[in-house]
């Protein structure tokens, strides 16, 4: 499909799938082990699961919320929720108790779909503290008392369903550390999937996703994008290097697409075989910079390279590195935009913050009252990064314009772990900046002025542990005596950046 004649066609998810539902019906569209759905039940299933959530009293913009590992029931339940104008959210199953919490009383949902258990972990008492205004059922149930919604009231909803309604919120984090929800509207989703579609093609498309539900980079950068070209999604539950080699050779996987530390772990695991990735016609990575190293080792593979440029508020990719990039041009550009897209720097600097339009951004952020609207298609907007523009456009990236960080593709908050740390009754103050690290690009480096006896390492971890999710973990912990100070009177992180350098 060429996307410039299709957006308007093809402007909800639900159109999408059904159009390869007729198109290709016995297809593959979404595998995983054990089970295998072709186009056509893949649109049974979701009509099925649709009808299921109408009966269960998911209402047109309700949220419904899901903690599941990528796979074919989350596929599902994403596109009935959709198909009905429900709004859905994936749960980071990384994330402790507290923070969950958080999350499901930021976005109140009419339906919370947990497992009693997920990858060794209890939630049964935590599904219990749930309020009696939200539904708590696990992912396998069949909505016990509530009876399907009738063909005519199914059809109804889905009808009344347009390329303005939200579909999806994704948690990010400004500056300050505080979560942010970012809403995406249907007709966003699909059309920033059929632009990438259109850039990124293979024949046939099958790609594998393993990357968690609650990233817009399962959802939409391999999820949607796989459902815009016919493709087939090919899931496994989590990253696994040795899986993830498994699963290219057993399923033909033409596209790879991932965060540049799981290339890295996949190219360093013990055995690896390059033979085995032959079916692969291209691999592309996004969320950090691949470093040379990297590069030379992906491009030994003999495959076609590309990385892009986007933000979870501009749901998908605004900027692709073009076929035949050098190895030079991959190590120091994101890509560049191209229409509908648009890239400047701000006050016409030639280096400064990134600013975007694009007509496929987020419809804005959910608050307390519903959505802060946001028009990213009539106002630039700033992303935060800090970088120039190549004559022949192509954006090469700086830093950030805060402290923030990118440590194995997730953004790293340095607001929100020293928060933790100090929280501890032996730190009186911390300090985390992001250190360049071979396997995840940047780690977190903590340091620390400590209140009374200087806690053990271990004793620091164990506090976070049961604060923040295990990524935001730093890796390494410093005790000083004093922590530098900018005249205005904050802490001077710049330094502390240097004296990491010189630790490393």
């Amino acid at each position: 499909m060429n996307h410039q004649t299709t957006a308007g066609a093809f402007s909800t998810l639900s159109a999408l799938l059904a159009y390869w539902a007729v198109q290709t019906p016995g297809a593959d569209a979404a595998i995983e082990a054990g089970r295998r759905l072709s186009y056509a039940q893949l649109e049974a299933d979701v009509t099925a699961k649709a009808r299921a959530l109408i009966g269960a009293g998911v209402g047109h913009g309700d949220r419904v919320a899901m903690l599941a590992p990528p796979g074919v029931e989350f596929w599902i339940h994403f596109l009935a929720a959709a198909e009905i104008g429900a709004i859905w959210i994936g749960l980071n199953p990384r994330h402790t108790d507290l923070e969950l919490s958080e999350v499901v009383a930021r976005v109140t949902p009419r339906l919370l779909i947990v497992p009693e258990t997920l990858d060794g972990r209890s939630y049964e008492a935590w599904r219990s503290q749930q309020g009696h205004d939200v539904r708590v059922i696990a992912p396998d149930e069949t909505f016990g008392d509530q009876a399907l919604a009738s063909v005519n009231l199914h059809e109804a909803r889905r009808s009344l369903v347009g390329p303005n309604d939200p579909c999806l919120i994704v948690f990010t984090s400004g500056s300050t550390g505080s979560p942010k929800a970012v809403v995406m509207r249907q007709g966003a989703l699909v059309g920033a999937s059929l632009i990438q579609a259109s850039l990124w093609k293979a024949t046939p498309l099958r790609v594998l996703n393993n990357l968690p539900v609650n990233h817009i980079g399962c959802v939409g950068d391999l999820g949607v994008y796989t459902l815009a070209g016919g493709g087939a999604l090919v899931f496994a539950p989590r990253f696994d290097p040795a899986q993830t080699v498994a699963l290219i050779e057993a399923h033909a996987i033409t596209v790879w697409g991932q965060v540049p530390t799981m290339f890295q772990m996949t190219l360093d695991a013990p055995g690896f075989e390059p033979k085995r990735l032959s079916t692969l016609q291209r691999i592309f990575w996004g969320g950090a910079q691949a470093s040379p190293d990297l590069l030379a080792g992906l491009e030994a593979l003999g495959v076609p390279l590309s990385t892009s440029y986007g933000q979870t508020e501009t749901v998908g990719s605004i900027a692709f590195t073009p076929d035949g990039a050098s190895l030079d041009l991959l190590t120091q550009s994101v890509g560049r935009a191209g229409a509908p897209y648009e890239v400047r720097i701000a006050g016409g600097a030639e280096e400064g913050e990134i600013e975007v339009r694009t007509p496929f951004g987020m419809s804005g952020y959910w608050t307390n009252q519903g959505v802060e609207p946001v028009d990213m298609s009539a106002e630039w907007r700033g992303t935060g990064d800090v970088g120039a523009i190549l004559p022949e456009g192509d954006i090469v990236l700086r830093g950030r314009v805060h402290d923030v960080f990118k440590s194995g593709g997730y953004n790293i908050y340095p607001g929100e772990i020293e928060a933790a740390l100090e929280a501890h009754s032996s730190v009186a103050q911390a300090a985390v900046v992001g250190v360049e690290d071979r396997l995840f690009g940047q780690a977190g480096w903590a340091f620390l002025l400590a209140a009374g006896k200087e806690p053990t390492e271990e004793e620091l971890r164990a506090h976070l542990t049961a604060r923040i999710a295990n990524y935001k973990i730093p890796k390494r912990f410093i005790f000083v005596d004093a922590l530098a100070l900018l005249p205005v009177g904050k802490v001077d992180k710049t330094q502390l950046r240097e004296v990491a350098r010189g630790l490393s």
